[in-house]
């Protein structure tokens, strides 16, 4: 059971968000958002914002069906995703998947990207999923999924990280330092099923990618 979290960006396609949604998710839908919701039949168990992008028939339409409302200032000192998360983690949730993360907004998506810092901080595991990218961040030795030529990169998002060792990856490193200058792990490809990326000391984006 996971918290998704259905914000305003690029709206993902339906075929995403039914394929994310499992039987028993909660799902929160933060301002614009709820429109996407509504057009593809998905009631959420809360709605979310400041609703100044929220159709009117879409908003009329969750009040009806009495859906929990949490009503936000259009003046407040974080975005709407960053409180959707938050009602995700105030809830206990230890995996949260925020679609509409991203687009064209680019302060809202590195914005967005901040998120993972508390959710590494919190043991939560998190990822900001569109119809092209899954993102996620790790600070530990992991092993990672995925299919033949399926492409896959690595982005130091800390200062260094230290000895990063890739294995069963088209482009191995070997205790090598990476750098925010140098990531030197960009669109990489798996040969088999499995990556296993390790290193010492920082923090690293994965991102999984397709055009």
């Amino acid at each position: 059971m996971k918290a998704v979290v259905v914000t305003g960006g690029t709206k993902p396609s339906k075929e995403l968000l039914l394929k994310t949604i499992e039987k028993d998710d909660y799902i929160i839908g933060v301002d614009s958002g709820c429109n996407c919701l509504y057009e593809y039949n998905v009631e959420p168990n809360t709605i979310l914002g400041d609703f100044d992008s929220v159709n009117k028939k879409v908003l009329k339409h969750f009040r009806e069906k009495k859906i929990e409302e949490v009503i936000l200032s259009v003046d407040k000192d974080y975005s709407d995703t960053r409180f959707g998360y938050e009602k995700a983690k105030e809830l206990g949730f230890k995996k949260i998947i925020i679609l509409g993360g991203t687009g064209s907004r680019m302060d809202h998506t590195i914005g967005n990207f901040g998120l993972f810092f508390d959710a590494l901080k919190c043991n939560i595991e998190l990822e900001i999923v569109d119809d092209h990218n899954r993102i996620f961040f790790i600070n530990k030795k992991t092993r990672l999924k995925g299919s033949f030529k399926d492409t896959l990169s690595f982005i130091p998002m800390s200062d260094e990280v230290t000895n990063v060792t890739i294995k069963g990856a088209k482009y191995l490193l070997n205790n090598y330092d990476m750098t925010l200058l140098e990531p030197r792990a960009l669109s990489n490809e798996f040969l088999n099923e499995d990556i296993e990326i390790s290193f010492n000391k920082g923090v690293m984006m994965v991102i999984y990618s397709k055009d």
